[in-house]
């Protein structure tokens, strides 16, 4: 637990704006990072931001009690070392240049300039990676005057002109010298896996991967490994027959989809020969109402002929009413100045939802059709 001075206090929309008199906190998305977590007087940090830090409770003014999740920056420390590797390794190798990288909570992306990386290259990469971690090199770390910066041998990005002062300069063995300023492992070894989830192209010309490594990667195998688990439990079924059983479980559902589908069609012209046989009659309108919302009301439209008769459907707030009998378009702007409902359609077909019933509909029909 360290202490930390609070030089001010403002309550926002989201919670509490505060500033220190000296952050030692890491802030959120500086150089594509995380930023750190903890509680500043037990009050949880919800950002990191560059002139303030956001919690969510009010902090007094003064001396605080502070606590860094370190295991949190640990994680930091590894995802952000991962990606370091990474794109030293895909530059080695590939002469890719990385153009992008960001970290969220539950996996890190690298933009990397190819388009063309087959899956074979992208195998290989991540094999490379894997094996420089068992190599346990030392990540060293350094601060270089500026003008000094362009002596240095093996620098995989030139820095940019915008940054002036001193250089923290990020060594890891040969295999990649940059300058950085986030958090990074004493040793790769400490990355124990990375793994690469999935890539895809993007703007055209560039590629971008979804990375894991250390804790996330192992907690991501025990995940997916007890998922597959249930898998073979639900499908009765080995590991590698997996993808054969989900195969036949879509092809059973569309067949059971297209043999429904058959049936309900089938039904739904049956019921439409009822429905027309007991319509009610409103101002001389014909008018069928089916108190549902389903598979086979969308059918219904098909077998009632709705330049004779009114078909109102549905419940629970929402309805459709079709009829070339009336205008469907101008009795929905009638029926809307009567409560909050909303939808929208044409002349013949509109969808209503909100603050509105079947009593209201058919009392507010009568009005409409007393009024043409």
């Amino acid at each position: 637990m360290d202490k930390i001075t609070v030089v001010s206090c403002e309550k926002v929309k989201n919670g509490y704006k505060i500033t220190l008199e000296d952050s030692p906190l890491y802030q959120d998305g500086k150089g594509g990072q995380l930023g750190d977590r903890g509680s500043i007087a037990n009050k949880n940090i919800l950002s990191v931001e560059k002139n303030y830090i956001l919690v969510d409770g009010e902090v007094q003014l003064g001396e605080n009690d502070l606590f860094i999740d370190y295991d949190r920056r640990k994680d930091i420390e590894v995802q952000h070392t991962a990606q370091h590797l990474f794109s030293a390794i895909a530059y080695n190798e590939y002469s890719l240049n990385t153009v992008g990288f960001r970290m969220a909570e539950e996996y890190s992306t690298v933009d990397l300039d190819s388009k063309d990386l087959t899956e074979e290259n992208i195998k290989g990469i991540e094999k490379m990676v894997n094996n420089a971690i068992k190599s346990s090199i030392p990540v060293e770390t350094s601060i270089v005057k500026r003008e000094e910066v362009m002596t240095l041998e093996g620098m995989r990005k030139t820095v940019s002109e915008k940054v002036t002062g001193d250089v923290r300069i990020v060594k890891i063995g040969d295999l990649d010298t940059n300058a950085c300023g986030g958090f990074h492992v004493n040793n790769i070894c400490e990355l124990q896996i990375f793994k690469i989830l999935s890539w895809e192209k993007i703007k055209g010309n560039y590629t971008r991967f979804y990375y894991i490594a250390g804790n996330r990667a192992i907690e991501d195998y025990y995940d997916k490994n007890k998922l597959i688990g249930k898998l073979c439990q639900t499908l009765s079924c080995r590991e590698n027959e997996i993808i054969t059983m989900l195969d036949k479980v879509v092809s059973d559902k569309k067949s059971s989809e297209l043999e429904l589908r058959s049936i309900t069609q089938k039904y739904a012209k049956i019921l439409a020969k009822d429905l027309m046989n007991n319509s009610e009659n409103i101002n001389g309108k014909k008018l069928i109402f089916y108190p549902e919302n389903s598979l086979v009301s969308n059918f219904l439209p098909k077998y009632i002929d709705i330049s004779e008769y009114i078909l109102i459907f549905g419940d629970s707030g929402q309805f459709t009413i079709t009829s070339e009998n009336i205008n469907c378009k101008d009795f929905f702007s009638f029926l809307k100045t009567t409560g909050q409902i909303k939808g929208g359609g044409n002349e013949s077909r509109v969808n209503l939802k909100g603050d509105i019933s079947r009593d209201l509909i058919f009392q507010q029909l009568k009005v409409y059709l007393s009024k043409l």
